[in-house]
């Protein structure tokens, strides 16, 4: 099980956990939150990965139980980084296809219009490992992350 790097995410404050958002875009805009409050992002910059996605589709939404925010407002982002929030009820872009609903939210917020591809290979690590995906969704609480991390 691969926890390296969200121990470090963990111990940076860069990790959050909720039960439920009433819509894809609470969600969203509280998965940039840990950056926000770290002053790594501006507050706004949950609304431009919103823009983003009314432009282009739902990119974020990666795979069954995967959200991966990002934007390409670069100029929102004081300090590259990456935070981590935890849904436990699944987040729907499209009711319509609950398969690709979302727990796992995996905020990128790069310093250059390319540089969100380095998180994303340090990401797939977690991504390709099926035991830490089931140990991140069976984790319910910030209590439990804490054991669960060790």
């Amino acid at each position: 099980m691969e926890l390296s790097y969200l121990k470090a995410l963990y111990n940076k404050g860069l990790v959050d956990v909720f039960d439920r958002f009433d819509t894809w875009q609470d969600a969203v805009r509280a998965s940039v939150g840990p950056m926000v409050r770290a002053g790594m992002v501006e507050p706004d910059y949950g609304e431009s990965i919103l823009d983003n996605v009314a432009e282009n589709g739902p990119y974020i939404f990666l795979a069954p139980h995967i959200c991966m925010p990002h934007s390409k407002n670069v100029e929102l982002v004081r300090e590259a980084g990456v935070c981590f929030v935890k849904v436990n009820e699944p987040v729907c872009y499209d009711k319509e296809d609950p398969e690709m609903g979302a727990e796992l939210f995996f905020a990128i917020a790069p310093k250059e219009l390319n540089g969100h591809l380095d998180a994303v290979m340090d990401l797939a690590e977690i991504f390709d490992d099926s035991e830490t995906i089931d140990a991140l969704l069976a984790a319910k609480t910030m209590a439990d992350f804490e054991k669960l991390l060790g």
